[in-house]
This record gives structure tokens, C-alpha cells and sequence, in this order.
């Protein structure tokens, strides 16, 4: 927004719309995009039929501020991380109320709040790998200062972060003669 001259404080005030600054303060809220991690790694493959934990950095799981303003009126919007919606790539969605649990090897007994488990092979698929889509969203909401204002906007999504993963078949086979 460029500046504006303005010699009566109280008159800028006056044209100053609060609301249209609360949407310029939001364009600038920091919302990375975050950081996909899987146990097993992304960079091995998933198996069938075998849970995989699902999370993001939950260092980065924060409330995110940014204020825009115009003469003595300003708009502060403050978002909270609320859900994160992944994209599994076959078709399928799954809506984690937080970032998710990060896998520990150390701990047999932990468990996620945040899994997935494939039913098919990602082979049939272009370069044999799923896309896994992970979007957070956020509660929005704003307060003005030096002018009547504020409430809540709402849920709006992040950037999007993406990964290829590769999900395959393992296959037993019984030798034994069972005699």
C-alpha cells in the first residue's frame, strides 16, 4: 500500500478501512511450508499394509503475527496452526488435528496420532511413486488499533508441501512342507 499524506490524524482514521487492512496484514503472515516426515522415511519405501506415521516439524507449529497499517490505523492478524489435511496420492485423505507425533526408535511402546496405511502399490503410478500432498491450515483472526474492528476470518490453508513416495508389496511365501 503506498503512503498517504494526511494532515488531520483523526480524518485519516476515518478513511482508513480496517478490514481492508486486516486482509493485506494476512497476505503477509509467514505460513512456510512445512517440512513432510514419515517413519519409514520418505526416502525408503512404505510397505502395503503397514502404518506410516505421518507428522511435521512441530517446532514449527506456532502462531504466526504480521500488522499492516495506514496512518495511525494498523490491523494485527494472528494465525494459529489447527489441521494438517494430507494428500495421499491414491485417492485418499487423511485430517490430523496436530502435527503428529515424531517416530522415536528408541521407544518401542510409542504410539501417532497421525498414520497412514496404503492398501495398494504405488507402481502403477508415474515414476512408481505417490505424490503425498501435506496442507496446514489456520484459524485467522484480527484485532485493529485506532479504529474500530477485528474478528475472526476464518480457516485458510498454507503452501502445500509435496514428497514422491514409493509403496510396495512384500510377499511371503511358506516353504515349509508341513509334514
Amino acid at each position: 500500500m503506498p503512503p498517504i499524506w494526511v494532515t488531520n490524524a483523526q480524518a485519516a482514521a476515518a478513511q482508513v478501512n480496517p478490514a481492508a487492512l486486516a486482509q493485506q496484514a494476512v497476505s503477509q503472515l509467514p505460513l512456510g511450508s512445512p517440512s513432510i516426515e514419515m517413519a519409514p522415511p520418505t526416502t525408503s519405501e512404505q510397505l502395503v499394509n503397514v502404518s506410516t506415521w505421518l507428522w511435521l516439524n512441530p517446532a514449527a507449529w506456532h502462531q504466526q503475527t504480521a500488522t499492516a497499517a495506514a496512518g495511525p490505523v494498523s490491523a494485527t492478524a494472528t494465525a494459529t496452526p489447527v489441521a494438517v489435511l494430507w494428500s495421499l496420492g491414491d485417492g485418499h485423505q487423511v485430517t490430523c488435528a496436530g502435527p503428529g507425533t515424531p517416530y522415536d526408535s528408541s521407544n518401542p511402546n510409542a504410539t501417532t496420532d497421525c498414520s497412514y496405511t496404503w492398501t495398494q502399490s504405488s507402481a502403477g503410478q508415474p515414476g512408481g511413486a505417490y505424490q503425498v500432498t501435506a496442507t496446514v491450515y489456520w484459524q485467522v483472526a484480527w484485532t485493529a488499533t485506532g479504529a474500530p474492528g477485528g474478528g475472526n476470518l476464518g480457516q485458510v490453508p498454507g503452501p502445500a508441501a509435496r514428497v514422491q513416495v514409493r509403496v510396495a508389496e512384500s510377499q511371503a511365501v511358506n516353504t515349509a512342507s508341513g509334514a
